[in-house]
């Protein structure tokens, strides 16, 4: 995968790209595994105010809570990734991003 190119400072980005950031990850989500210290690298170099966390408990799509039953395949590939929802994680990530909502839009 080729690394992001980051602008050298936030006056060279659009002012969408310069917002506070607030991102959840699951620690069990082997795929995106370095995304969250990519992210809170960019985060710091552009000086955007960020919220990353890592749920060590958690997996892929852990704020996905669906009443569909996954299929045979889906539901063996879900336990083998520890994708799902996962509600203790979830929670507090809806928590926070609520806050950042709350913070940044009633200004």
């Amino acid at each position: 995968m080729a690394d992001v190119v980051i602008p050298t400072s936030a006056g060279a980005m659009p002012g969408y790209l310069s917002r506070p950031i607030v991102a959840s990850f699951g620690a069990r989500d082997r795929a995106l595994r370095k995304a969250p210290r990519r992210l809170a690298l960019a985060a710091e170099q552009l000086v955007i105010e960020h919220d990353i966390t890592v749920y060590p408990e958690a997996g892929h799509a852990f704020l996905h809570q669906s009443a569909d039953q996954p299929g045979p395949v889906m539901g063996i590939l879900t336990r083998i990734t520890h994708a799902g929802y996962h509600e203790a994680s979830a929670r507090d990530a809806r928590s926070r991003m609520i806050a950042l909502l709350d913070a940044h839009l009633k200004q």
